[in-house]
């Protein structure tokens, strides 16, 4: 397929996109843009290109920019993952920089990410762990485990279904009570930044 039928193509299909969401039928389109439906129907199907000024017709009766119907899909614009595929990986904390925390990255690869979402499971002691500050904010949601969540000066119990959010530059830490490893989603966020808060390694492989 050359570029120009390239690019008929993906117009055609950005236009039947953009009009099935909005519950338009080719008609109704047609007669908003000021088209006939044939011609409409061309398009979607990539049998031609259409015009700048006959774009900027749909684009207007879509309400969508013209510029979007030029642009080409990144594979990553979004990002699919799925269990058993996630990079597992370790953070370390204090003076013998033990593991503090095992973390499963849920949206590794993201282009341009303003979050860092992963599934954190509380390993560490408590005497072995450092309060830790960071940009921007951190929001969490406890799976499973009780953790005791340091922020400042403050303590708290937290348990399945609790949800916490702070600021990063308070310090911090979390660490599972009792005999089972508690587990977290918890999301790092620096508006108008790429991210780039949590400080990991890969996690060892373990011995056969």
């Amino acid at each position: 397929m050359n570029k120009k039928n390239d690019l008929a193509k993906r117009i055609g299909e950005k236009i039947k996109t953009i009009r099935v969401q909005n519950n338009l039928t080719q008609k109704k389109l047609s007669q908003v843009a000021g088209l006939s439906p044939a011609m409409l129907s061309r398009m979607e199907n990539g049998q031609t290109i259409p015009s700048i000024s006959t774009l900027q017709q749909i684009s207007d009766a879509l309400k969508v920019d013209i510029g979007y119907f030029f642009q080409q899909e990144d594979p990553k614009d979004y990002i699919i993952t799925l269990p058993g595929e996630r990079r597992r990986v370790i953070s370390r904390s204090g003076p013998r920089r033990l593991v503090a925390y095992e973390l499963e990255l849920l949206a590794e690869g993201m282009k341009n990410p303003f979050m860092e979402p992963a599934i954190v499971s509380y390993v560490g002691r408590e005497q072995e762990i450092e309060p830790r500050v960071h940009d921007g904010q951190e929001f969490m949601y406890l799976l499973e485990g009780n953790v005791k969540l340091t922020l400042g000066t403050k303590e708290f119990v937290l348990n399945p279904g609790t949800a916490a959010y702070w600021n990063g530059n308070i310090p911090h830490k979390g660490v599972s009570l009792g005999n089972k490893t508690a587990r977290a989603i918890h999301v790092h966020l620096i508006p108008g930044r790429w991210t780039g808060t949590f400080r990991y390694e890969d996690m060892p492989r373990r011995a056969e």
